[in-house]
């Protein structure tokens, strides 16, 4: 079912993140899928630099989708409106804004009548047939513990990804789909570690501010909410790896220097 032939066209371009549902921005549902999606495309070695969550509705959908593509993001990947319900509406606005026609997949259609001992001439429960519909010309991701499949496809410069949005179905499909073609088309350029320092974030916060102004491929975040003055305040640096670029090990050496010479330590992350 998945044809791994679509692409990105420029990796170096921003990525989103996409958070669909009426449920999310009313504040029912906690969104925790989008940070968790922006940590594996970080270390998938995109950029990402949007996240941004949206009603089930048609016209705001359709308008973030088309901002996108007019700032030429790389890839947004959103995650809901895949469902059976009248308000899951993913798969239309994807195929209105793509140009295309919302089809039925057979393939998907033949997994649901695997998975439900179906016959061919047994009629699909509604609630699967709509589930079944993708954009024409998408790239198709079978969802191995749910129902409604994940789906990619490339408007101009922008590669639209859609997926689940139940946390355990969307973490399958990038695990066992878009991770890996996460990692091909971004090339897997980030590194990062988890660092303590015994400083207080008034004090480490100019020295991370030089760190990055010497490396500027360089992401340094201290995080006081995880600190404790008797341990160390936790920092995180991110390396993305470009050409002329510097290495995770050149940025912590220059850390640790700064660290030092202002009289504190770096300490292993627990």
């Amino acid at each position: 079912m998945n044809d791994t032939g679509i692409r990105i066209a420029d990796p170096a371009a921003p990525a989103e993140v996409l958070a669909i549902g009426t449920e999310v921005v009313i504040g029912r549902i906690q969104d925790t899928n989008s940070s968790w999606l922006a940590q594996r495309l970080t270390e998938a070695g995109a950029r990402v630099e949007r996240i941004t969550a949206v009603a089930d509705d048609p016209g705001l959908l359709e308008n973030v989708w088309r901002d996108a593509i007019c700032r030429r993001a790389s890839l947004v990947l959103a995650t809901g409106g895949l469902g059976p319900t009248p308000d899951d509406l993913t798969v239309e606005v994807a195929a209105a804004v793509a140009g295309v026609e919302v089809i039925q997949h057979p393939a998907v259609i033949a997994s649901y009548r695997r998975r439900r001992e179906l016959g061919e001439s047994d009629p699909l429960p509604p609630h699967l047939y709509k589930m079944s519909a993708v954009p024409s010309g998408s790239t198709v991701f079978e969802n191995g513990p749910g129902w409604a499949p994940g789906f990619a496809i490339r408007v101009d410069e922008t590669v639209l990804a859609c997926m689940p949005g139940p946390p355990s179905e969307m973490q399958w499909l990038w695990e066992n789909a878009l991770g890996s073609l996460a990692a091909r088309w971004f090339g897997g350029r980030t590194e990062s570690a988890r660092v303590l320092v015994t400083m207080f974030e008034s004090q480490v916060s100019p020295i991370l501010g030089l760190v990055m102004d010497r490396h500027s491929n360089s992401y340094l975040k201290a995080y006081v909410a995880l600190g404790s003055r008797h341990v160390g305040l936790p920092v995180d640096v991110i390396v993305r790896r470009e050409s002329g670029g510097s290495a995770l090990s050149d940025v912590m050496d220059t850390l640790r220097i700064l660290v030092e010479g202002a009289g504190a330590e770096i300490r292993p992350w627990p």
